[in-house]
């Protein structure tokens, strides 16, 4: 199954010390791959140029983290929030992400979706097919 990974997921390692491959491990009692759709990688290319140093420096260590997973082909123009939400769809995947908005609009499509719970633990809503 894959993970698909936002923008926010990604730049939560340096705000909250997780190692997300560890705690996507820990908590999926299934096999998965994660993945970063296209998009995501133009985001945080975008961030590094138009956002606060601290920000920036967040983006930075995001697109260092991208090289480790394997970039899913997408649709770069638009919301990337629409397209990760197509992706998910289309793959039938689990959608990571910190962002309260994008995970309600998925969890309102049945899509499972790992976010941030607590201070430092990732957690799983909704269900998947083991």
């Amino acid at each position: 199954m894959l993970v698909i990974l936002d923008s926010s997921m990604l730049m939560l390692p340096l705000e909250k010390k997780i190692n997300i491959s560890l705690e996507l491990e820990r908590i999926l009692p299934i096999s998965f791959e994660i993945v970063v759709p296209k998009i995501v990688v133009c985001e945080l290319e975008k961030i590094m140029l138009d956002a606060p140093p601290s920000t920036q420096k967040k983006a930075k260590l995001a697109l260092e983290l991208v090289n480790k997973y394997r970039i899913l082909e997408s649709n770069i123009e638009g919301l990337a929030d629409d397209e990760i939400e197509r992706l998910a769809i289309e793959n039938n995947s689990i959608v990571a992400t910190n962002d309260s908005e994008l995970r309600l609009k998925l969890r309102e499509k049945g899509i499972a979706v790992i976010a941030l719970h607590g201070k430092n633990k990732l957690a799983l809503f909704g269900y998947i097919d083991s």
